[in-house]
């Protein structure tokens, strides 16, 4: 390299790890060899050297569903206007899966994570991030045996003002369908069910066996509409779970709103698409990712900072999916 340059190789290393006090001439001359010779620096030995690598573990639980990939679109796209490479590696909520993937990013010498972990079985990992002092900040979920940065929704309120809406519009008899609570938090069911006890509404409550999707809440939604004396209004806590339901509705007849209303969680960006666009409510997807990455860059700027926690929060947003109850 210093000799296709023709300069010495202190000054090639110099310009490697962007050493300002080389002339701009001999900084051209080795970038353009550099780029005759095809030669790219080793980013992990770089980073040894200067005790970064720029890098950033996300892990994130079911990349292919709307919320989760605008998430982790949102972090990557924060990380990067702020010089950082965000490793993304999708979970499926599988604590072993987690353990695999972080054991890579250790060895990867990541400078933090950004972890969504699964509700069950991801302390192990957590910890084993934690006791080595390198920063991390919990999305959604929290820990209560150990102090991390974390970025919390009002999943509680979201689901009482959801239930609510429907309450309002005189509906009396109301499904609430729910993923499976070790991949979805309990807040969201616990605040529905919060609202319609206060108001005396009979619930039919339908917990899937698995993730939030569009298949899922069809199947749940099928065989909770299909029966006499069905629900006249559907709170899916998803709206991947939603769309499902809607989907199960023009199978079985069903118009919406004017026979059956539907709110879903997230609004995620087809929930606006959908025919009828869907009421939903809203989790701030972007801010969410823009948040973990500030508290995250905050931290690595100041290791002795204090573990951080913001909450932020939902909002309900009504659509054309809900209408009085007609019966």
């Amino acid at each position: 390299m210093a000799a296709e340059a023709q300069v010495s190789i202190a000054t090639v290393s110099r310009v490697i790890n962007g050493n300002r006090r080389v002339s701009p001439d001999l900084h051209s001359r080795v970038l353009s060899a550099m780029d005759r010779l095809g030669y790219q620096p080793n980013a992990i030995a770089q980073g040894l050297r200067r005790s970064e690598t720029r890098s950033v573990g996300v892990l994130i639980p079911r990349i292919h569903e709307p919320f989760f990939s605008t998430l982790a679109f949102a972090i990557e796209r924060t990380l990067f206007a702020s010089d950082y490479r965000g490793l993304l590696c999708s979970t499926e909520e599988q604590p072993d899966k987690e353990r695999a993937y972080v054991d890579m990013l250790l060895t990867q010498q990541v400078d933090a994570f950004i972890y969504f972990p699964s509700i069950a079985g991801s302390q192990a990992n957590l910890r084993r991030i934690v006791e080595r002092g390198i920063p991390v900040v919990l999305i959604e979920r929290s820990f209560a045996e150990l102090e991390v940065s974390r970025v919390l929704i009002s999943n509680f309120q979201g689901g009482y003002d959801g239930a609510q809406h429907l309450i309002a519009l005189g509906h009396t008899h109301i499904g609430v369908i729910c993923a499976n609570l070790a991949s979805m938090p309990v807040e969201r069911l616990s605040g529905a069910q919060q609202a319609l006890t206060e108001a005396g509404v009979d619930a039919e409550v339908r917990i899937m066996s698995r993730g939030s999707d569009f298949e899922a809440g069809y199947e749940a939604a099928l065989d909770m509409l299909h029966r006499p004396g069905r629900p006249t209004a559907v709170f899916a806590l998803a709206d991947s779970i939603a769309v499902g339901v809607l989907h199960a509705a023009a199978y079985l007849d069903l118009r919406v709103p004017e026979d059956l209303s539907v709110v879903g969680f997230d609004n995620i960006s087809l929930a606006a698409f959908v025919i009828p666009p869907l009421t939903t409510v809203a989790q701030p997807i972007y801010a969410i990712g823009e948040a973990a990455v500030r508290i995250l860059l905050h931290q690595l700027q100041d290791p002795g900072a204090a573990p951080e926690t913001v909450m932020l929060n939902t909002e309900l947003v009504v659509r054309q999916s809900t209408a009085p109850c007609a019966r």
